[in-house]
């Protein structure tokens, strides 16, 4: 069955110009499904993955979301990193780099959070990776949280 459709899909697009490029294909099944039969697109055979990457999220077989997390975690970690200098900028007000961390920060660590599953495991991950900023943040400053 699946193979016949990606066949349809295949020959419908070239009536239009488009191809098919086998090489950016995947097939992944969810955990309820489990015929890994091969499919082929443009006379390859597509790559089976278990999870990859689609606009910026992990998309995972049996819909955990802990990669895309760790992922968001990794990133917003980096994003604080490269802005080092205006962390320990003087002469911006901390009303000013609250509303960066919010704006950039927040906004980079919870892409996407509306989707993921509202597991404990998930909730503590992101709440130690905020905990952990505001504490560096603080003590780089002098200050008690």
């Amino acid at each position: 069955m699946e193979q016949q459709t990606t066949s349809t899909l295949t020959k419908e697009a070239n009536k239009i110009g488009l191809y098919v490029n086998a090489d950016k294909c995947k097939l992944m099944t969810i955990s309820v499904w489990n015929d890994r039969s091969d499919i082929q697109a443009a006379g390859a055979e597509i790559e089976k993955v278990d999870d990859f990457c689609y606009l910026g999220s992990y998309i995972s077989y049996n819909g955990s979301c802990e990669k895309n997390v760790k992922v968001r975690i990794g990133k917003a970690a980096a994003v604080i990193g490269k802005m080092r200098k205006i962390w320990r900028d003087s002469s911006l007000s901390l009303k000013v780099k609250t509303r960066l961390y919010e704006a950039i920060i927040l906004s980079t660590l919870l892409y996407s959070a509306d989707v993921w599953p509202s597991t404990a495991t998930l909730t503590q991950s992101v709440d130690a990776a905020h905990h952990r900023w505001q504490l560096v943040y603080w003590a780089s400053h002098g200050k008690t949280g």
